[in-house]
C-alpha cells in the first residue's frame, strides 16, 4: 500500500504548519485514514484531544492513538509506508520532518475500566478523523486526577467542562462518573464551573 495522494497532502501539509494543534490533526488524519484503508480504526485520545476542545487552551506535544489489538507487524508496515520511524519499541514513532512523537497506547478504547462505544468524528481535509467524544475526554481527565493524584487532569477536567459546559451530555456524564467512582469530584468541580459559565 502506497499513501494515496490525500494521506502525502496531510504529511506534507503538516510539514510546514506552523499552528500546532493543525499539525498535529493533519498527522493524526493521516494515520487514521491509512490504517482505514486496511479497515483498522485508529482512535485519537489524550492531550492533543483536550487540546482540540479547549482550542490550544491546553497544550501537548505527542499524537496518542488507540488501535484494537494488533500484531507489531501490522502497525510496522502502515507507519514505515508512510515514512515514520520507529522509537523506543512498535508503539513509538516519528516522522524525521514533522518531529511530533506518536504513541499507540495499549488497547482497547475505554476509560477507567469502561468500554468506549462512540466517538466523534471531525473532518479533516476531507478525511474523517475520529476522537474520543467531549464527555469521555472530560471523564478520562478526571479519572487520571482521581487515580494519579493528577492535579493538571483536573485542570484540563474543568477547562473542558468550561469550554462546552452547554453541549455536554450531563446525563451520561453522571451515570459514567458514579460507575466509575469520580461523581463526587465531577459534581464538584461541575458546580464551580457552573458558577463561571452563568457570570
Amino acid at each position: 500500500m502506497n499513501p494515496s495522494g490525500t494521506i502525502k497532502k496531510l504529511l506534507k501539509k503538516a510539514a510546514t504548519e506552523q499552528e500546532k494543534i493543525l499539525k498535529q490533526l493533519y498527522v493524526a488524519a493521516a494515520i487514521s485514514s491509512a490504517f482505514e484503508k486496511k479497515g483498522i480504526r485508529a482512535v485519537l485520545v489524550g492531550g492533543a484531544v483536550v487540546e482540540y476542545y479547549t482550542a490550544g487552551g491546553y497544550t501537548t506535544i505527542d499524537i496518542d492513538m488507540i488501535l484494537p489489538p494488533l500484531e507489531k507487524q501490522e502497525i510496522e508496515t502502515v507507519m514505515k509506508e508512510l515514512g515514520f520511524e520507529r522509537f523506543e519499541d512498535y508503539r513509538h514513532w516519528i516522522h524525521p520532518q514533522i518531529r511530533i512523537p506518536i504513541e499507540f497506547p495499549p488497547g482497547p478504547l475505554q476509560i477507567g475500566h469502561l468500554l468506549v462505544q462512540e466517538v466523534n468524528e471531525i473532518e479533516i481535509e476531507k478525511i474523517k478523523l475520529k476522537i474520543l467524544r467531549i464527555e469521555d475526554i472530560l471523564m478520562d481527565r478526571l479519572v487520571a486526577a482521581q487515580e494519579w493524584k493528577d492535579h493538571q487532569a483536573q485542570i484540563h477536567a474543568e477547562m473542558l467542562m468550561y469550554a462546552h459546559y452547554t453541549d455536554i451530555d450531563w446525563p451520561y456524564v453522571h451515570q459514567k462518573s458514579s460507575q466509575l467512582g469520580i461523581l463526587k469530584p465531577l459534581q464538584k468541580i461541575q458546580k464551580k464551573v457552573k458558577r463561571r459559565v452563568k457570570r
